[in-house]
């Protein structure tokens, strides 16, 4: 401490002020410099969420004790911690995703609730479970379900019907119509009263993919001929590829889908079939007696007389037998309904790579290849597809070389260095910048202005020898020649150098 004190207050003012300055630069750089070494590389961990739900997972990761960093929407954790971080969340529930959903209802107080709050949370909740079940989907990232339910009367009996609206972000890929429709049906089952044909289904990214109304269908159908264009050029690309080699086959595929709806309600009899339908049978039968002829007189009123004896009888029967035979034509009664989406027609065009062979000078030669292997090939291409030409499906196989792809040059992978570099690049930065500029202040600022300084011990060894030959130095600034200034001093003040020699030679032996 003495000695720090000494060299201090051999300093002037102007040097102690910049000593002060250097030395806290170089504090201030010292400790910019730890705390860039010792703070952690951050990693995104989520974005994009809302602002209550953001700080529920903000104040789990405090009580976790994790370092978080706010960027915007966005939440940063250290990098070495983030997928722990994420497990950890995930056991707790957080972050929910989607809207809230039956657990509104458990809020409300039924002193408090009335029946319009309570519709209105009700839906409130059906739309957050179905959103829940929506994002239960593989690659959809978001979703938003809004349903349309108009209020109807104590007293009405139909009211209007409702409609859904269903809004999907994927996280990876496109939605399918495949996808959209299972949503679609999803969100109509579960609402009372919703026709699946009133949901639409609407991709964050690509715009509506089902629009409410008659027009799903043609939609649907269009996006489906689409998946089944792709699929069929994949089927077809690895058949022929199994062949001919990777990379030798190019394979496209246009199918013309029926965009129209049509009902068709047939009925056909057959006259050569009869169907007996009823029989009916009618019997009628009559009979009736009687007699003529004799006199009338008083006897034969009598119960012993004997009336009709010298009358005649007769007596009459009669049966008469219809019957009614009803018959009915064999008929055929059909009704079917065609939905858009069968192909109308199928085209196909395929591209083959001639037969490449490879000299020992490095020259290419293109091959053509035998009308035979085209012909196999075309069979296995029209089994594959389907082909139909009743319908007017094409095919149409081709082979041609193919163009050489230019070189753009070597493809380098990344290496350890590069990859650390790449991830690590910045913090690099700030180390070196911050050792460099530590560096400086020490070397060239603090050290030097300690080192002007004399010592202490020095001045008082010195003793007279450094004041006596002050005025020497005088002597030889105003002198042409030091040489010749130096020998009349030594002439003149024989004592005096004879002193400064010895006290030169004593430092020496010391140093010695």
């Amino acid at each position: 401490m003495q000695g720090l004190g000494s060299v201090w207050q051999a300093l002037s003012a102007s040097k102690r002020i910049m000593l002060v300055g250097a030395v806290g630069a170089t504090i201030i750089a010292f400790t910019m410099l730890a705390r860039t070494v010792s703070t952690p590389t951050m990693a995104l961990l989520y974005s994009g969420l809302d602002t209550d739900v953001a700080g529920e997972v903000i104040s789990s990761l405090e009580q976790m004790g994790a370092h978080t960093e706010v960027r915007g929407d966005a939440i940063y954790v250290p990098a070495d911690r983030r997928d722990s971080l994420r497990m950890a969340l995930a056991r707790e529930g957080l972050p929910q995703q989607g809207q809230a959903g039956y657990e509104l209802l458990q809020e409300l107080s039924g002193f408090s609730t009335t029946s319009d709050m309570f519709n209105v949370t009700y839906w409130r909740a059906v739309e957050g479970e179905l959103a829940r079940t929506i994002l239960a989907t593989p690659g959809v990232r978001a979703a938003r379900v809004h349903i349309a339910q108009q209020r109807s009367g104590a007293f009405s009996r139909n009211g209007a019907e409702p409609k859904g609206v269903v809004t999907v972000t994927m996280g990876r890929g496109a939605l399918t119509s495949a996808q959209a429709n299972s949503i679609r049906y999803v969100v109509a089952s579960a609402v009372p009263r919703l026709a699946a044909e009133q949901v639409a289904v609407i991709d964050a990214d690509r715009g509506v993919i089902l629009s409410p109304g008659t027009l799903d269908d043609i939609s649907g159908a269009q996006a489906d001929a689409a998946d089944r264009e792709r699929k069929i050029e994949r089927d077809l690309l690895d058949l022929l590829e199994a062949r001919v080699g990777a990379g030798n086959a190019r394979v496209q595929v246009a199918m013309e889908i029926d965009t129209e709806r049509e009902a068709v309600m047939e009925k056909v009899y057959d006259p050569n079939g009869r169907v007996m339908a009823g029989k009916q049978t009618t019997e009628v039968t009559e009979s009736s007696t009687g007699g003529s002829g004799g006199s009338i007189t008083v006897a034969s009123n009598l119960p012993e007389g004997d009336g009709n004896a010298n009358g005649s009888q007769s007596a009459s029967e009669k049966t008469q037998t219809d019957e009614s035979v009803s018959y009915e034509l064999s008929e055929i009664r059909r009704e079917r309904e065609k939905a858009p989406g069968a192909v109308k027609r199928l085209s196909v065009a395929v591209l083959i790579n001639n037969i490449e062979t490879t000299a020992d000078d490095g020259s290419v030669t293109f091959t053509p290849r035998p009308d035979e292997e085209l012909t196999a090939l075309r069979e296995l291409a029209s089994n594959a597809v389907g082909l139909d030409e009743t319908r007017g499906d094409t095919l149409t196989i081709q082979a041609m070389p193919f163009q050489p792809i230019e070189n753009d040059g070597i493809l380098v992978e990344q290496s350890f260095v590069s990859d650390f570099m790449e991830r690590h690049l910045m913090t690099v930065v700030q180390i070196a910048v911050l050792s460099i500029v530590t560096l400086i202040l020490g070397l060239f600022v603090v050290k030097p202005l300690l080192s002007t300084a004399p010592a202490p011990q020095a001045v008082a060894a010195a003793g007279p020898a450094v004041e006596s030959a002050a005025a020497p130095a005088e002597l030889i600034a105003q002198h042409q020649d030091p040489m010749e200034t130096l020998k009349g001093l030594a002439n003149d003040r024989t004592d005096e150098t004879a002193t400064l020699i010895k006290s030169w030679l004593e430092e020496g032996e010391e140093a010695a």
